[in-house]
């Protein structure tokens, strides 16, 4: 039988609709990362082989990222592809939507959400201003977003340039028809202190049977709790051998911003496991997954030697439809050097690229060599989609596991099995209600809440006006329903169930019956997280290793 571990360790944010903006994006930046490793194992049982995919980040200044959109042993070498990460983590991250219902009748609020001027976010909100308006702003993740409507392109490239977006100005043609249809737009930025920047995947083929990750080297060059994301394909669900598992709390989940505070809980939980361990962000099917990266046919790449020059070729390879990727800007590199002279200008090669007509002078002069510079990004670009696709096209099943390590406990290489008696399925998409409960005709804003989690657990909130009225959020209000962040800590193996060495349900769904209201103190969040802290500590060292 053949397995394959795909040990994640990058979480790519690269828009889907980004050729919208030019040939990469929408600034000077690409593509940008969202720190962590990835690693994907083909371990081949028959032939004894493993394949490795390899993508390597490091860490540097983001300052000029932005993206707008518009909204309705001795191994054998081979070029990979990130597009091979990008596809695998979109398909597998985990989603947490909050559904709106009502009882009553609800009046709709005459403003929709907290006052905008009242937030320390450094953005303009002069909604008159430039025929902008802001319509919301929020952090997600790792980004300040902007919701924004205008009345034409221009005035929306002025705003965003002088609130620091850093976007060409080619791009009002393609910004108009999105206005002149009414369309929202958003706007995000990289929060301060985050990190971008990524080099070529690798693909390494070699004789071994091993299914672990070298998380020991990884520490040399560790970040605090960095994020690791393993993705295993085979024919059933996979789970850590030699680390604990984590289900997670979803009272921890901030469901209001879209769970943007989700690495933080994986990293809270798996802290409260000890340190070593993974929570089960997806297993299932691999039937979506197949024909993403390549499909033979799909793009005729024997026009790109029709090309008469630089230019027009790599014009051509744009239109051939692949998605932006590191793999792609590089490539391209490979045919039309990226010239010194405009780096030392400050410019970026997403800004050649995107307009080599604009660098005429700067390129290669004499006759251009089509077939030659065919040839060289079928192997450096082509290839690596080929070589990537097989994962998809040889296996049936693949499970996501995160988890967040500090350098110092990166002691042990983390192992993973697969399971055929545990349930198979995990999904990514989480699923909360909020209710609110208006009466005859009181306002949507003055009506009180409920927040009814997956698991039954109701929690009572108050009206959205008080909130806005005592500048709280629902995730602060909620106070000690956030804590613990593993709602259970198991031993998992390759047979049967598991053993569960933490169970926080029963105290959590008492806990959220408890929970009344702002200023109440008849939930007893005191006395349960002292039980929560003694169980934590019964764990001990029972944890099985390598």
């Amino acid at each position: 039988m053949r397995t394959l571990i795909s040990l994640s360790v990058v979480a790519l944010a690269i828009p889907l609709d980004a050729f919208a903006c030019g040939g990469f994006f929408c600034n000077n930046d690409f593509p940008v990362d969202q720190s962590a490793e990835q690693i994907v194992f083909g371990v081949d049982s028959q032939t004894g082989d493993t394949t490795v995919h390899v993508t390597v980040s490091y860490e540097g200044e983001s300052d000029d990222f932005a993206w707008i959109v518009p909204v309705p042993t001795l191994p054998r070498l081979d070029v990979s592809s990130d597009a091979l990460f990008t596809a695998i983590s979109n398909a597998t991250q985990p989603q947490f939507i909050l559904e709106r219902s009502q009882t009553g009748i609800c009046n709709l609020p005459e403003f929709g959400g907290r006052d905008l001027e009242d937030s320390d976010t450094a953005f303009p909100t002069d909604a008159d201003g430039g025929g902008v308006e802001v319509v919301a702003k929020a952090q997600v993740g790792p980004y300040d977003t902007l919701t924004l409507r205008a009345e034409s392109s221009s005035e929306l490239l002025t705003w965003l340039n002088e609130a620091g977006y850093d976007l060409p100005s080619n791009l009002e043609p393609v910004l108009a028809p999105y206005i002149a249809s009414g369309q929202y737009f958003v706007a995000l930025k990289l929060s301060a202190g985050n990190d971008t920047g990524d080099l070529a995947p690798l693909a390494m083929t070699y004789p071994s049977t091993s299914a672990s990750v070298p998380i020991q080297l990884t520490s040399i060059a560790a970040t605090p709790d960095m994020p690791i994301e393993v993705y295993v394909l085979g024919e059933a669900r996979a789970v850590p051998d030699n680390y604990l598992h984590v289900q997670i709390n979803e009272s921890a989940i901030d469901w209001f911003t879209g769970g943007s505070n989700y690495k933080d809980v994986i990293s809270l939980a798996a802290d409260e496991a000890g340190g070593q361990a993974f929570a089960t962000d997806y297993s299932g099917t691999t039937a979506n997954l197949r024909g993403t990266l390549w499909q033979e046919g799909q793009v005729n790449l024997e026009s790109l030697r029709d090309a008469s020059s630089a230019a027009e070729f790599v014009q051509m390879v744009f239109g051939l439809g692949f998605p932006p990727s590191a793999s792609l800007l590089d490539a391209l590199m490979d045919v039309v050097p990226f010239p010194d002279e405009l780096a030392e200008q400050g410019l970026t090669p997403g800004n050649f690229y995107d307009c080599l007509e604009c660098y005429s002078e700067y390129l290669p002069q004499g006759p251009f060599d089509a077939d030659g510079a065919a040839a060289q990004f079928e192997v450096s670009f082509i290839d690596g989609l080929r070589l990537a696709e097989e994962l998809f096209a040889s296996f049936d099943h693949v499970t996501r596991l995160t988890s967040s390590m500090d350098a110092s406990e990166m002691t042990v290489d983390p192992m993973f099995v697969f399971n055929t008696d545990m349930e198979q399925r995990v999904s990514n998409i989480h699923i909360a209600q909020l209710i609110t409960h208006c009466g005859l005709g009181e306002g949507w804003d003055n009506g009180e809440r409920v927040l009814e989690l997956a698991d039954g657990r109701r929690i009572r909130l108050p009206a959205a006006s008080w909130m806005w009225e005592n500048d709280e959020t629902e995730y602060d209000l909620m106070g000690d329903l956030t804590t613990p962040a593993a709602l259970v800590i198991e031993d998992l193996s390759a047979t049967g169930e598991g053993e569960v060495l933490f169970d926080f349900s029963d105290i959590a769904a008492e806990r959220a019956r408890q929970f009344d209201r702002p200023g109440c103190a008849c939930n007893s969040g005191g006395s349960l997280a002292g039980l929560w802290t003694v169980g934590l500590l019964l764990l001990g060292l029972r944890r099985r290793r390598a």
